[in-house]
């Protein structure tokens, strides 16, 4: 069996979780497993603040580049990896152990996977998951204001000056070295049909 890491990158909101989870419920789980980038974030005492004093969650350096880098090397290697489930920095919330097995797909969903060139170059096919701003903004206001519960100028604040300015830096600059760039602004469920569909050429193609 030929195992093929695939990286899910784009920006927050673009609806990378959506097209990852509509994979996983389509494949099954003895066919793809996912490692998210989320559970790779430092705690929020080793996190950046900006000029007001605000933690900055939206960086390169936010993550445990090198822990991920390591786990993914792992799952090549046929290992199994156990990590904590990010809770969004909520004392009141135990993490859960999130066990990852090798399975023929490896799926790595996250914001930052393509800027540093270690942690790109382990990717056989490389996603980039392509919204509007406008697009975008909108549906971080509905996950995290609507759903989530948070302050909505906050919200806004940080989409503006977190999000977006790290999306230009080190996101947006790796869309044109993609092998998939997926259109995902108003219909969803196509960019994740997308998606499923180039994936499962790929690994058909990758154990003939």
């Amino acid at each position: 069996m030929n195992r093929i890491i695939i990286g899910i990158s784009g920006c927050s909101a673009s609806g990378k979780s959506f097209i990852v989870k509509y994979i996983l419920d389509n494949l099954g789980e003895d066919i793809v497993s996912v490692l998210y980038q989320d559970n790779y974030y430092k705690k929020r005492e080793q996190q950046v603040k900006d000029d007001k004093g605000n933690y900055n969650f939206d960086l390169p350096t936010s993550f445990h580049i090198d822990q991920l880098i390591d786990d993914i090397k792992k799952i090549k290697n046929g290992e199994v990896v156990i990590r904590n489930e990010y809770t969004f920095n909520n004392p009141d919330v135990i993490p859960k152990k999130i066990i990852v097995k090798p399975r023929p797909i490896v799926l790595v969903e996250g914001l930052f996977l393509f800027d540093n060139s270690d942690l790109s170059s382990l990717f056989d096919k490389k996603i980039f998951i392509d919204s509007k701003i406008d697009t975008m903004i909108d549906r971080r206001i509905k996950r995290d204001y609507k759903i989530r519960g948070y302050d909505k100028d906050d919200v806004i604040y940080k989409f503006k000056n977190h999000v977006i300015p790290a999306y230009k830096k080190y996101i947006f600059p790796h869309k044109d070295y993609s092998d998939l760039i997926v259109n995902n602004n108003i219909n969803q469920l196509q960019g994740a049909e997308t998606t499923l569909d180039y994936i499962k050429k790929d690994y058909v193609l990758n154990n003939k």
